[in-house]
């Protein structure tokens, strides 16, 4: 079965795709940023009960995969944690992208700096922007067979998970406070 094609806007002024996914872009990226934010310093780094992972660690991999995903995949480029940014993402380490990524492993080893992480976020966020005010209205169409809609799609559900994750971690520990 073909998917549909997406239909151009029913009236002038009217959204495009490549507006609306751009400010879906803009509100997962900052809920993600405003749960990670609610985190208190010490909570960066602490597997809540229940998590195999410290809620720090997850926001910098969901950053990262987007990074790798927008500079690296779909602008067939260098991401930016290995060009502009290299040495300045706030990761202690960055993950090994030889064979198989052990995410737990590397989450329980690599430390970040908030604000360092945060400055990296954002510069990820305005590449994903650019990467995709630049595109065609045509290259999101879902009905081709290779469109960026398809990765851009599931970047955006990851961050959006990723952030529910999060806050619900949060939510843990502000549970577990009162």
């Amino acid at each position: 079965m073909t998917p549909a094609a997406v239909d151009p806007p029913p009236y002038p002024g009217a959204l495009s795709v490549k507006s609306l996914l751009r400010g879906q872009f803009r509100i997962a990226h900052a809920l993600l940023d405003e749960t990670i934010d609610r985190l208190p310093p010490a909570a960066i780094h602490q597997c809540p009960s229940g998590s195999d992972v410290p809620p720090g660690a997850r926001y910098a991999q969901v950053v990262f995969c987007e990074d790798l995903s927008v500079n690296g995949i779909l602008g067939a480029g260098k991401p930016l944690a290995f060009s502009t940014w290299a040495g300045r993402t706030g990761l202690s380490e960055i993950p090994p992208l030889i064979g198989t990524i052990d995410w737990r492993a590397w989450a329980h080893r690599v430390r970040l700096d908030r604000d360092t992480v945060r400055a990296y976020a954002r510069a990820v966020y305005a590449s994903t922007d650019a990467y995709i005010a630049a595109l065609a209205e045509e290259a999101l169409d879902v009905a081709r067979v290779e469109t960026p809609a398809r990765l851009l799609s599931a970047l955006l559900l990851s961050v959006s998970m990723w952030r529910g994750e999060i806050s619900s971690l949060l939510a843990l520990g502000d549970a577990r406070r009162a």
